[in-house]
C-alpha cells in the first residue's frame, strides 16, 4: 500500500478536537489486539493453581476465606469451579480472537468473580490483570489479528492491510494508558516518601527472607556469590533510590514521544529484574505485554523501501511501516515527518520499531556507543 497524502493541519488543535480524537475519531486498535493475544496465556497461568485445585476436588471454601462485604452470602464452591473453567476456555477464545465481543467480557467476569470470592484472593497483580482485560473487552480488539477479522475478510472480500481494517474507538486505550502510568507513579511516589523503602531497609529485608528463590533461579556455580551480594545491606542502600527513580521515570517519560522508547526499555529491564528477584505471579508478563498500548495508534505511517520486505512484514506486528519491495534497492525509511533515512540510521529506525528485536537492538546500540 502506498503512502497516503495527508492535508497539513494549521494551528494547534482545539480542546474540542482533542476530545474528538480520544472519544470519536477512530484509530488503530492493533496495540490492544496484540495485548489481547498475550492476555489469553496470562489468564491461563493466573488460573492454573485454581484449576489444579478444582481437579483435586478442592475449592476456595475448603480453605480459610473472608468475604469482601458482610452482606454477601457464602457462594458454593461449585461456582468457583464454573468460574475458573469457563474463564480458561474463554481465555483461549480471547487469544484466538474468536467471537471477541463475547469472550472478552466473559473472561473478565470469570477472573473478577474468582477474585471477589474471598479477600485472600486479592493481589495487586491480579487487579492490574483485571484492568487490562477490561480495556480489551471495552475496545473492538477483534478487528485485527483475530479469527473474527479473518471471518470478516472472507465475508466482505477485503484483504489484510486494507485501509480501515484495524480502525476502532480508542478511548479504552487512553483510559488504560492512564491506569498503567498511575501504577508506576503511585508505586514510585509511595516509596519515595517511605524512608524505610527509599533507604533500602524494605528491599534488604525482602532479599534476606527470600534468598532461597535466588538459589532456585541462579545456576549453582554462582548462586552463593549472587546470594551474598543481594543480601548485603549496602547494596540496597544504593539500589533502592534507583528503583524508586526508575518507577517515577517510567510513569512520566512514557507519555512523551521523545522519551517513550527509553521508558519502554527501562520498563522491560525493571520488570525482568522484579521477576528474577521476587514472586509476583503474572505481573511481570502482564506489565511487559501492556507496554504495547504505548505504540502510536496509527498504522503504516512510515515507508520502507527495501529489496525484500518479507521479514519486515512478519516482524512488524504494529504495522508501523508501509513496506515497498524494490529488488536491488538500498534500504531507506521515510519517517512520519517526511524525513528520509538511509544506511545505519534507517536500519536503527526500522529495527527499533519492530517489537521482537528492539530490546536486542537497544543493547547492541548501547554497547556500540560505549565503545565509540
Amino acid at each position: 500500500m502506498s503512502a497516503t497524502a495527508v492535508e497539513p493541519v494549521t494551528g494547534d488543535p482545539t480542546l474540542a478536537e482533542r476530545v474528538d480524537d480520544v472519544f470519536d475519531r477512530p484509530a488503530s486498535v492493533r496495540s490492544l489486539a496484540l495485548l489481547r493475544l498475550v492476555l489469553g496465556p496470562v489468564v491461563l497461568i493466573h488460573l492454573w493453581p485454581f484449576l489444579t485445585d478444582t481437579l483435586g476436588g478442592t475449592t476456595y471454601d475448603d480453605h480459610f476465606w473472608v468475604r469482601w462485604w458482610g452482606f454477601m452470602p457464602q457462594v458454593p464452591g461449585e461456582v468457583q469451579v464454573a468460574l475458573v473453567w469457563t474463564g480458561a476456555v474463554a481465555a483461549i477464545g480471547l487469544s484466538l480472537g474468536w467471537r471477541t465481543r463475547l469472550v472478552a467480557p466473559i473472561t473478565w467476569v470469570c477472573v473478577a468473580g474468582n477474585l471477589f470470592l474471598s479477600q485472600h484472593h486479592f493481589r495487586h497483580n491480579r487487579a492490574f490483570l483485571l484492568f487490562l482485560l477490561a480495556a480489551v473487552a471495552l475496545a473492538d480488539s477483534g478487528r485485527v489479528l483475530s479469527l473474527d477479522a479473518r471471518r470478516r475478510r472472507a465475508r466482505t472480500g477485503a484483504r489484510p492491510g486494507d485501509p480501515g481494517d484495524d480502525l476502532g474507538t480508542v478511548w479504552p486505550l487512553w483510559l488504560l494508558r492512564a491506569l498503567a502510568a498511575s501504577v508506576y507513579l503511585a508505586s514510585g511516589f509511595s516509596k519515595l516518601i517511605d524512608t524505610d523503602w527509599s533507604g533500602g531497609l524494605v528491599l534488604w529485608d525482602r532479599a534476606v527472607r527470600h534468598q532461597h528463590l535466588v538459589r532456585e533461579r541462579v545456576p549453582e556455580p554462582i548462586a552463593d556469590v549472587v546470594v551474598e551480594l543481594v543480601t548485603a545491606r549496602w547494596v540496597h542502600t544504593i539500589t533502592s533510590p534507583i528503583a524508586v527513580a526508575i518507577e517515577l521515570f517510567i510513569g512520566i517519560a512514557i507519555w512523551f514521544g521523545r522519551t517513550r522508547l527509553a521508558a519502554i526499555w527501562v520498563a522491560i529491564f525493571f520488570h525482568v529484574s522484579i521477576e528474577l528477584s521476587a514472586s509476583v505471579e503474572v505481573f511481570s508478563l502482564a506489565a511487559i505485554a501492556a507496554l504495547a498500548i504505548w505504540a502510536t495508534p496509527a498504522t503504516r505511517d512510515r515507508t520502507v523501501v527495501i529489496a525484500d520486505g518479507t521479514w519486515v512484514r512478519r516482524l512488524d506486528w504494529f504495522a508501523r511501516f508501509d513496506v515497498q519491495d524494490r529488488p536491488g534497492a538500498e534500504l531507506t525509511v521515510t519517517d512520519r515527518d517526511g524525513t528520509v533515512h538511509s544506511g545505519g540510521t534507517a536500519r536503527w529506525l526500522l529495527w527499533s520499531r519492530l517489537p521482537v528485536v528492539f530490546p536486542f537492538v537497544a543493547v547492541a546500540r548501547a554497547v556500540r556507543w560505549r565503545r565509540s
